[in-house]
């Protein structure tokens, strides 16, 4: 259930991007660059990133309640036909910047799944598996998903910055016209 629920926000959010492939086959290829020349990530790092994604993700949770809000005041009994559209295009663009925000949750909870994983005493581990190529793949492995995700979310962050931007804009031009109309 959690797996099928994760593959479909990460297929809405690629349907909503112009070129996904181009976007996947990008980050996929930034994730190995960075993952052959970064192959450690400071202890502390890992740390600082957490809390971050911990914070970014209660945030996104937040804005998710305040474009519900803007949801909720969206009139629909107006009779000028463009004032219909515009809120019409208002509940399309705030549902599209929910799918953004849902999947940018989704990437930020498995970037800190990632790093806590990155941060896991491997030594332990070595004596279990007593191959070190295992234990190297699987590294590599937790690296490369860890800066896929860090790249992903990234870009959902802009695509929210940019939605929200429009929202915003377009809200603040409506209550001038209705200052000036009055």
């Amino acid at each position: 259930m959690g797996n099928i629920m994760f593959i479909s926000v990460f297929k809405e959010y690629y349907n909503l991007k112009e070129k996904p492939k181009i976007l996947l086959v990008c980050f996929i290829v930034f994730s190995l660059l960075l993952t052959y020349f970064l192959t450690n990530i400071p202890e502390k790092f890992v740390n600082t990133l957490i809390a971050s994604f911990s914070i970014f993700t209660a945030l996104l949770f937040n804005l998710i309640l305040l474009l519900i809000d803007m949801l909720k005041d969206i009139n629909s009994n107006i009779d000028i036909t463009s004032q219909k559209n515009l809120q019409e295009l208002k509940v399309d663009v705030i549902d599209k910047c929910l799918k953004i925000i849902s999947a940018s949750i989704m990437f930020s909870i498995t970037d800190i799944i990632l790093l806590l994983f990155i941060s896991f005493d491997y030594s332990k581990l070595l004596n279990i598996i007593n191959n070190n190529l295992i234990i190297t793949l699987i590294k590599y492995s937790l690296y490369f998903f860890t800066y896929f995700f860090i790249l992903l979310f990234f870009n959902s962050l802009y695509s929210i910055l940019k939605i929200m931007n429009i929202l915003i804009s377009k809200e603040v031009e409506n209550k001038k016209n209705e200052f000036t109309k009055a």
